[in-house]
């Protein structure tokens, strides 16, 4: 037959780019400004208002700590 040899799509689990933990961002410092630190703060403490998690699209899953981490990590992955 004339099938090509195929090529596994990632040679290892160490080609994946594993972020540092958010834990370890110094993120007022990192994402104030352009994020406003009042909000900032507010969101990272899982206590903003109804109608600010209205506002951002979050609405009752503001405050879960996974949503917190990913959306850190995609600001971050922006900024880089």
């Amino acid at each position: 037959t004339n099938e090509k040899p195929t090529k596994p799509l990632v040679l290892s689990p160490t080609h994946f780019h594993r972020p540092l933990p958010t834990s370890t961002f110094p993120t007022t410092a990192f994402l104030s400004p352009p994020i406003d630190s009042t909000f900032l703060r507010t969101f990272l403490s899982s206590d903003l208002t109804y109608e600010q998690r209205r506002i951002v699209g979050f609405r009752e899953h503001a405050a879960r700590p996974e949503l917190i981490e990913r959306t850190l990590l995609e600001v971050a992955g922006t900024m880089l």
